[in-house]
């Protein structure tokens, strides 16, 4: 039986390049393409994605309209950021408690119901099992809440600049990654190619 891989070459015959050229797909230089058509050519050249490098303008656009805030114009992003922050926790607290009851109305039904036989104790217990461990725990969301309730709205846009900070600095070293492994898997293809 066929693979992709033999496929065309068990149906049609194919150059021992064309075959190792479709092989190649399968490895670390081309993985990318391993789900592409079998008949879409291998670039001489891959480039790399642009993720990081948007992600840094994004963050230093961020970062300097931070920076030119008044006071006033910081205290009220910091305002708004707080009032999202407690909205959301809310929010959070609110759906989970809800979960929770449903979960233990269950619960409450499943150790009521006596298995029909000995074969249907497991599924008791694995009914309770799921029931406990899809039950979450608000404390840690409860205490985030208090204790946004009481940061001051400063301190919200003092975190919104670190952040801006730590994101032009992950994303420009992710982007120095992402282009060494793109030249990496370049000088691959550049050597595979040579070799056929």
């Amino acid at each position: 039986m066929p693979t992709g891989y033999t496929a065309k070459l068990m149906e049609e015959g194919q150059t021992f390049q064309e075959f190792i050229l479709g092989c190649a797909r399968a490895f670390g230089a081309c993985i990318t393409m391993r789900d592409d058509q079998n008949d879409a050519p291998i670039p001489d050249k891959f480039e790399p994605s642009d993720y990081y490098a948007k992600n840094i303008v994004e963050a230093e656009e961020k970062l300097k309209w931070l920076k030119t805030m008044s006071e006033t114009e910081r205290t009220a992003f910091g305002e708004a950021e707080k009032a999202k922050e407690i909205d959301d926790l809310n929010s959070y607290i609110n759906k989970t408690v809800v979960e929770n009851i449903r979960l233990e109305e269950m619960e409450a039904y499943v150790n009521a119901w006596y298995p029909p036989t000995d074969d249907h104790l497991g599924l008791k217990k694995f009914m309770l099992e799921q029931i406990k461990i899809s039950k979450n725990d608000v404390s840690y969301s409860e205490r985030s809440l208090d204790c946004a309730k009481l940061k001051p709205p400063l301190a919200y846009y003092t975190v919104a600049i670190s952040g801006a900070k730590r994101d032009i600095n992950y994303c420009t070293k992710e982007q120095a990654k992402k282009i060494d492994r793109v030249n990496d898997r370049n000088e691959w293809i550049r050597q595979l190619r040579m070799s056929i």
